[in-house]
């Protein structure tokens, strides 16, 4: 017992730290992407950077001596396995990213905060010469503060933390001190500026729950929020592994897809389609959708990948998540609001594998108003979009499952 007392009181306080830490690399981080952001928005001629942007990147990794880091991957292996990850992943995933947003690239922030948060939770496990095990721990729990405290959703950055490495278990023992971590960073992100992500349903729908019709409308959209991962990710996937083969430089990589980008920017101009989005989800909630917007979105977000910006790719998951489920819910009659809202949920579980965390955050975005259309979004699109997600080194533990 005494043994257990310790092992908690160590965790806690390392918790704590965590949380206070990532709070301020959160904040910061997004401030940083913000600032890069509004900057681009309004000084189109940056986007001529997109052709060398990439190659920069590439040259930043190559400088922290940091190219074969595993990004995301290497972050989940250690959350479940106690593998090293460099504290050389944090700089330069915080830098690259930034850096990409400025550029124009169609890349998020959540990937890098899962990267940024892992690798400075794993090192302070070290540093305060935890056992692996603990360390362990720490990658999840730095995990779940970085998360928090870039989007504010502590509850769901907590769920994300122990769900993401094995499909199929939760990692329990992570649970409370993720909460803590979680809630403390999301504190400290606040204090230095960092908003909290919101979204207002046009109207309260409890009314529509119980009603068949309105739930057969959901899961239809929540069926095509699957398909549609699936579908990204596999471009994502087979678009990497052929673009290399094919151009095994890859700082000619670069420039050749950087180039495309940056074309279609002026095919596609506004900058509806460059950088993350999140400002666009607006539009689409009021019903301002182009039905081939998704489509558009995720063809830039693929290019942007295999030309080797970071960033990641759950933030424009939410974007084509919610072009699509707008469009689909002008054709079936349901509200632009609620049918963006269940679109992103089942865009995020679809390419995430995680239904328990895209279940929380559409509670944690939207409220709880419309619980049952989440949960059934939850449902449909983990069935539908298979095996395949943004994270080639997930475990899966499932039933009927061969793996």
């Amino acid at each position: 017992m005494k043994r257990r007392i310790i092992i908690a009181a160590r965790i806690t306080a390392v918790s704590i730290i965590l949380g206070i830490v990532l709070g301020i690399a959160g904040g910061l981080f997004y401030l940083c992407i913000n600032g890069a952001t509004v900057f681009r928005q309004s000084h189109s001629f940056v986007l001529f950077l997109l052709p060398v942007g990439a190659i920069l990147v590439n040259l930043l990794y190559k400088l922290f001596k940091n190219e074969d880091d595993g990004g995301t991957n290497q972050v989940l292996i250690s959350a479940r396995s106690d593998t090293p990850v460099s504290i050389k992943m944090a700089p330069s995933i915080f830098i690259s990213t930034v850096f990409s947003h400025f550029c124009g690239a169609s890349v998020g922030r959540e990937g890098a905060a899962l990267q940024l948060g892992g690798s400075i939770g794993y090192n302070t496990g070290k540093l305060f010469h935890l056992t692996p095990r603990e360390k362990s721990l720490c990658t999840s729990i730095g995990m779940s503060a970085c998360f928090s405290s870039l989007f504010g959703t502590p509850m769901s950055a907590a769920v994300f933390s122990i769900e993401i490495a094995i499909v199929g278990r939760l990692n329990l023992a992570c649970l409370v001190p993720s909460v803590i971590a979680a809630y403390i960073s999301r504190h400290v992100a606040r204090m230095i500026g960092a908003p909290d992500l919101e979204m207002t349903l046009s109207q309260a729908f409890e009314g529509l729950t119980t009603e068949p019709i309105a739930l057969i409308k959901v899961s239809i959209i929540a069926v095509a929020g699957g398909l549609a991962a699936l579908l990204f990710c596999t471009l994502l996937e087979k678009g990497g592994q052929m673009t290399s083969e094919k151009i095994k430089n890859k700082y000619l990589r670069a420039v050749l897809f950087g180039s495309i980008v940056l074309a279609l920017s002026f095919i596609f101009p506004g900058q509806t389609y460059n950088g993350a989005g999140v400002d666009q989800i607006s539009a689409f909630m009021r019903g301002d959708v182009v039905p081939y917007q998704f489509i558009i979105k995720m063809i830039f977000t693929v290019l942007s990948v295999i030309a080797g910006y970071k960033g990641g790719e759950i933030v424009p998951s939410f974007y084509i998540g919610a072009a699509l489920g707008a469009f689909m819910g002008s054709l079936l009659g349901l509200s632009p609001s609620l049918a963006c809202a269940v679109g992103m949920v089942s865009m995020f579980c679809g390419v995430t594998s995680c239904p328990v965390t895209a279940f929380a955050i559409g509670i944690e975005i939207f409220g709880s108003s419309s619980a049952p259309f989440f949960l059934l979004a939850s449902a449909f699109s983990f069935f539908f979009s298979g095996r395949k997600g943004l994270y080639s080194s997930q475990k899966r533990e499932m039933y009927f499952s061969k793996e």
